[in-house]
């Protein structure tokens, strides 16, 4: 019979992959993410970690930042992401108690893509009112 999931385990499990990611990486590709949920699966064995992160155009596209931090777009943030799995993997294990180490999987997150375009929406509607 399958277990369901554990909220609890999902929970600790966010927060510290969330900690490691801020704390533990030095990839400039992996810059201003923010884990948004984090799917256990029943069995442990695999983390499926959503995140989102700022839009580079609306960060980088400004002149007046040419130096200081860039954020990188989403499919550097995509590649650090899975170069760094298997270090926040051996990381985990210390940081959360669990029977098996998961695999640690990484997925943008779908609502910031939506959100971004349902703005832009508005946007292109208020401009064409004036």
């Amino acid at each position: 019979m399958a277990r369901k999931r554990n909220p609890r385990i999902e929970s600790l499990v966010k927060s510290a992959i969330a900690d490691l990611i801020e704390t533990e990486l030095n990839d400039p590709r992996v810059a201003f993410v923010t884990v948004t949920d984090v799917e256990v699966t029943p069995d442990h064995d695999v983390v499926t970690v959503h995140y989102t992160s700022l839009d580079p155009e609306l960060v980088s596209g400004d002149p007046r930042r040419s130096g200081g931090d860039r954020v990188p777009d989403p499919d550097q943030i995509a590649d650090g992401l899975a170069s760094a799995a298997p270090r926040l993997r051996a990381l985990l294990v210390k940081r959360v108690e669990m029977r098996m180490i998961p695999e640690v999987r990484f997925r943008r997150d779908p609502t910031a893509v939506q959100s971004a375009k349902i703005d832009q929406m508005l946007r292109d509607l208020r401009t064409g009112e004036g």
